[in-house]
C-alpha cells in the first residue's frame, strides 16, 4: 500500500500549493462547502467512511477541497491512484503467478521424489528378503556339501580298507594253493618215479619223506587221506592216487585262476569305484566354490540393498518434508497475494466510489454556471 500512502501524502502537498494560487471566491467556496455537506449526507460516504483507507482518504480529499483544491485536480489525482493500484496488481499477478508455478514444481518435484523413493524403498525390501532366503539356501548347500565330502571321504575309507583286507586275504589264499600245487607235484613225481618207474614200493624212510610234504599242506587234508588208503603203496594203488593227486592239482589249478581272475575284477572295480568316488569328490566341491561364491555375492548384494533401503527411506523423508514446506510457503504466499489482492480491490473500489462523487459534485457546480 506504498502508492496509496505516497499518494495521500501528494494530495496534501497538493492541497498546499492550490491554497496558495487558487482564489478564493465566495461561490466557490459555497459550492464545496455545500459538496462536502452533500458528501458526508449519503451513505456512500458512511460505507467508505467506515474503512481505514476509505477514512483517511477521504479527510485528505476534504482537506485537500477545503484548502482550494478543485474537483478536475482531485479526480486527476485519484485516476492516477486508481492506474497505479492496478499496474501495482498485474505486476502483483505476474509475480505470484511466476512463484506459484516455481513452488508448485517443487512440489510436484519433491513429491515425484518421495514417490520414487517408497518404490525403490519396495524393491530394495523384496531385494533383501529374496537374498536373505538364497543366503539361508546357499549356506544349507554348503553345509550339505561337507556332509557329502565327508561321506565320500568314509566310503572311500570303508573301500580301501576292505580292499587291504581282500589284497591280505587274497595273497594268503593265492601262496595257499601254490604251496599245494607244488606239494602236489613234488607228490606227483615221487611217486612216479620212485614207484612206478622203479616197478617198487616205497621204503619207510621215503614214505616218511612223502608224509612230510603231505604235513606241509595239512596233516588232517584230504591228501593225506588218500595216501593213507594204502600202506603198501603198491603200484596200483600208486597209479590210483597219482591220478586223483593229479586232478585235484588241476582243480586247484582252477580255482586259483578262477580266483586270480575274480581278485583283478574286485581289483578293477575298486579302482573304479575310487576313481568315480574321486569324480564326485571333484564335483561337489566345484559346486562347493561356486556356492561359496554366490554366497559372498549375495552376502554382498544384501549389504547393498540394506543401503539402498535406509537411502530411500531417508530420501523419501527428506522430499516430505521438503513438500510440506514448500505446500507451506505456497499457502503463505497464497495468502499474502490474496490480501494484498483484496486490499487493493478494496481501495480500487472506493477510489472509484470518490471519482464517481466528485464528479456529480463537478456536475452540480457546472449546472448553475450554464444558467
Amino acid at each position: 500500500m506504498r502508492t496509496i500512502g505516497f499518494f495521500l501524502a501528494g494530495l496534501l502537498a497538493l492541497s498546499a500549493t492550490v491554497s496558495a494560487i487558487t482564489p478564493s471566491g465566495s461561490d466557490f467556496q459555497q459550492l464545496q462547502g455545500n459538496f462536502l455537506v452533500q458528501l458526508q449526507a449519503t451513505p456512500a460516504f458512511k460505507a467508505l467512511s467506515s474503512s481505514e483507507f476509505g477514512s483517511h482518504l477521504l479527510e485528505t480529499i476534504t482537506t485537500l477541497l477545503q484548502t482550494g483544491g478543485t474537483f478536475d485536480e482531485v479526480i486527476k489525482l485519484l485516476e492516477e491512484l486508481k492506474n497505479n493500484l492496478e499496474t501495482e496488481q498485474l505486476a502483483d499477478n505476474s509475480d505470484f503467478t511466476t512463484a506459484k508455478a516455481s513452488i508448485e514444481g517443487d512440489i510436484k518435484l519433491n513429491r515425484e521424489k518421495a514417490a520414487k523413493a517408497v518404490q525403490e524403498y519396495g524393491d530394495a525390501t523384496i531385494q533383501v528378503k529374496n537374498l536373505i532366503v538364497a543366503i539361508n539356501d546357499l549356506r544349507g548347500k554348503l553345509r550339505n556339501h561337507k556332509k557329502q565330502l565327508k561321506s565320500i571321504l568314509d566310503q572311500r575309507k570303508s573301500l580301501e580298507a576292505s580292499n587291504a583286507e581282500e589284497q591280505r586275504e587274497f595273497a594268503k589264499r593265492n601262496g595257499e594253493q601254490r604251496q599245494v600245487i607244488e606239494v602236489l607235484g613234488t607228490l606227483i613225481t615221487d611217486l612216479t618215479n620212485k614207484v612206478l618207474n622203479a616197478q617198487g614200493s616205497l621204503s619207510l624212510v621215503e614214505q616218511k619223506q612223502l608224509f612230510d610234504q603231505i604235513d606241509k599242506i595239512g596233516g588232517h587234508s584230504p591228501i593225506s587221506v588218500l595216501v593213507d588208503l594204502t600202506s603198501t603203496f603198491d603200484q596200483n594203488t600208486v597209479r590210483l592216487i597219482i591220478g586223483k593227486l593229479e586232478r585235484l592239482r588241476e582243480a586247484i589249478k582252477a580255482t586259483l585262476a578262477a580266483d586270480e581272475a575274480n581278485h583283478e575284477k574286485s581289483v578293477a572295480t575298486f579302482k573304479a569305484m575310487i576313481e568315480k568316488l574321486q569324480e564326485l569328490e571333484d564335483d561337489i566341491r566345484n559346486d562347493e566354490e561356486k556356492s561359496k561364491v554366490q554366497l559372498k555375492s549375495s552376502e554382498n548384494a544384501k549389504i547393498s540393498e540394506t543401503e539402498r533401503k535406509a537411502t530411500n527411506e531417508l530420501l523419501e523423508k527428506q522430499s516430505n518434508t521438503a513438500r510440506e514446506a514448500s505446500e507451506a510457503q505456497l499457502e503463505v504466499a497464497t495468502d499474502n497475494y490474496e490480501s494484498r489482492t483484496a486490499d487493493r480491490s478494496r481501495s480500487i473500489a472506493i477510489i472509484t466510489q470518490v471519482i464517481q462523487l466528485l464528479k456529480a459534485s463537478e456536475q452540480e457546480q457546472q449546472a448553475p454556471a450554464a444558467l
